[in-house]
């Protein structure tokens, strides 16, 4: 829904982090993981190498995979590996758990630049996501607007008693 941006009506392209880090569907595991943490995020759009947004991978996602564990072993898990101690978990590689292909949730939601910040964030809490991500019409990367980005429109209280 194309709505004007107004002061009391925010588009997405006014919250949004423009060009947001992305990866692809052949990231592993262990590259995923180091990405998340090196720019302090939950989350990120998956890409084609068109730019088109295909995907979206979190650290819940990340998580689950671990548990599940390796690809050609689904009875091997992290979290025994993890419980029978140091000698096992270091023999246990996070590449043999695939690529961000494997696991993403694919169809993400989107949303378009002109999307009131109304209709992003009924689109959070019907899907409830923490993150959405907004494309163009050819589904191509231009930002995302978490659910940080919405509860930062909403004014201090305590400035505003002082």
């Amino acid at each position: 829904m194309n709505t004007p941006a107004t002061p009391l009506n925010p588009l997405a392209k006014d919250i949004m982090t423009p060009e947001p880090i992305s990866v692809s569907m052949g990231t592993t595991v262990r590259e995923l993981a180091q990405i998340l943490i090196e720019n302090q995020i939950s989350g990120v759009p998956v890409v084609d190498p068109q730019d088109r947004v295909v995907g979206v991978v979190s650290k819940t996602d990340l998580l689950q995979r671990c548990l599940d564990g390796p690809v050609d072993d689904p009875d091997e898990s992290f979290f025994v590996a993890l419980a029978e101690g140091a000698d096992n978990w270091s023999s246990f590689e996070l590449q043999e758990l695939g690529t961000v292909e494997d696991f993403m949730s694919a169809d993400p939601v989107t949303v378009l630049p002109s999307d009131s910040v109304n209709e992003v964030a009924r689109r959070m809490v019907e899907d409830r996501i923490h993150r959405v991500i907004v494309t163009d019409e050819g589904q191509h990367l231009l930002g995302i607007v978490t659910s940080l980005d919405l509860l930062l429109l909403f004014p201090d209280q305590r400035r505003q008693a002082a």
